[in-house]
């Protein structure tokens, strides 16, 4: 980005920013109780049609696409990247081989994992994986699901380049219709009587029908088209074009390690019940969380256009970690008051969320939302290298102390743990680092390098 840019680009938002935060953020909210009420629907059936153990099970398998989305290697975040960039995405001969270079790694990875999930089907060990077993049909179905979020890994990059496209509003449409194929897909397996686990592979398979349509609608807006699958051109190096995507991949190990592991710790180290207390709580947790994810996503572009414009990304990082915090606080508020009385209304009184474990969940939306902001912006290798650092000291102090606290406390013990772990590893790391490594990028912009 040259000078001229840092000059246009400053603190204050563009009126195609502003409307894409603006748009995004208010498609999110208005279309939150229509998400919400699907996805509370589709959880409501499922809990009845399998009863509150089995429903612990099928969350555990239906969010392992949470789990384990550094099978995407960080090139989801390079291909965002890559596609914010100024100018039209079909003149980018960079963002075209970026796409190109990884659709053709993320395939690979979905054929490894398939390959992987048949193997643990062929010897029957799903069971010593997540720690516990419903019956014969686990086998199957396990499998049957985790294909199902293989495939969703490389269908997944339409999301990623509407968002960098600054069309959020689009992006925001296209999660929602996720939660409408899931449901479909769950009336259908009630419809032919299906044993309870099969419930697991519904939320793979309404995810990886709403990538499908996201890409095909991603490539056609952007004009990439067919030429996305082509062979990437030789003088674009995959090292060249998915440069910094190995520090991406660490952060995509150690976030889901710490934030998304909780269901794994609780069915080795607690009890069924706190299982279903702690994932149908958290299915409330992720209906307000989508909102703020939304508008965080909004900012990665925001911030890329800004890169060489140090003082307005501090300035612009400060005044979104206030509106963030604020806003976050209210509404886990909310959750607090109301958490315990919607898990019982869910369940049909099976399962009620103690009021402990609202209060772990607020704290939890507060402080991610802190660190939102400063996580989007530092997306460059150097800072990268930096976060998946911090990331990765949060994720083993979350599970080792999850581990320990939801032994004795249960779903309460690791949500507390993951707060605990992201105050120290990322929240006060942000205001003691963040300043320092813009006043890095500075240097780098004035002797004309870049970050390695």
């Amino acid at each position: 980005m040259t000078s001229t840019d840092a000059v246009r680009y400053d603190a204050s938002l563009q009126p195609a920013e502003r409307k894409a935060i603006v748009l995004g953020t208010t498609f999110r909210i208005v279309g939150t109780p229509l998400v919400a009420l699907i996805g509370l629907v589709n959880t409501a059936m499922i809990v009845r049609e399998t009863g509150e153990a089995v429903f612990g099970v099928v969350s555990l398998i239906t969010t392992l696409s949470l789990l384990i989305p550094f099978a995407d290697l960080g090139i989801g975040a390079v291909v965002t990247s890559a596609c914010s960039r100024a100018g039209r995405l079909t003149d980018d001969g960079v963002a075209l081989a970026t796409v190109q270079r990884g659709l053709r790694m993320l395939s690979a990875v979905a054929a490894g994992l398939i390959v992987i999930s048949l193997a643990v089907m062929a010897t029957d060990s799903w069971h010593l994986l997540i720690g516990t077993n419903t019956g014969s049909a686990d086998r199957v179905a396990i499998t049957v699901a985790v294909c199902l979020i293989a495939l969703g890994i490389p269908a997944g990059i339409g999301i990623r380049i509407i968002i960098g496209l600054n069309m959020n509003p689009l992006a925001v449409l296209m999660t929602i219709a996720n939660a409408a194929f899931t449901l479909l897909l769950t009336l259908a397996l009630k419809s032919v009587g299906a044993e309870g686990i099969w419930y697991a592979i519904s939320g793979a398979g309404g995810v990886l029908a709403g990538n499908c349509v996201a890409t095909i609608f991603a490539l056609r807006v952007s004009g990439l088209g067919w030429a996305s699958f082509a062979r990437p051109s030789v003088e674009h190096s995959r090292r060249k074009v998915l440069h910094g995507s190995l520090w991406m991949f660490v952060l995509s190990v150690g976030l889901p390690l710490g934030l998304q592991s909780h269901r794994l710790i609780l069915s080795h180290v607690s009890t069924p019940q706190e299982l279903s207390r702690y994932a149908l709580t958290a299915q409330i947790f992720g209906v307000v969380w989508m909102v703020f994810d939304t508008a965080g996503m909004a900012l990665w572009p925001v911030f890329v256009k800004r890169r060489s414009a140090t003082v307005a990304s501090t300035q612009l990082w400060l005044r979104s970690v206030a509106a963030f915090g604020i806003v976050s606080a209210v509404a886990g508020v909310g959750i607090v008051a109301f958490a315990p009385w919607a898990t019982s209304v869910l369940s049909g009184g099976l399962v009620v969320a103690p009021r402990a474990l609202a209060v772990a969940f607020a704290m939890m939306l507060f402080v991610e939302c802190i660190h939102l902001p400063g996580g989007v912006m530092l997306t460059m290798p150097r800072e990268a290298r930096w976060q998946s650092f911090c990331i990765t000291v949060m994720g083993v102090t979350a599970v080792l102390l999850g581990i320990w606290w939801g032994a004795r406390w249960g779903a309460t013990g690791v949500v507390a743990a993951a707060v605990v772990a992201m105050v120290v590893a990322q929240v006060i790391p942000d205001f003691v680092w963040i300043p320092r490594m813009l006043r890095a990028r500075e240097l780098d912009v004035l002797n004309g390098g870049t970050q390695r």
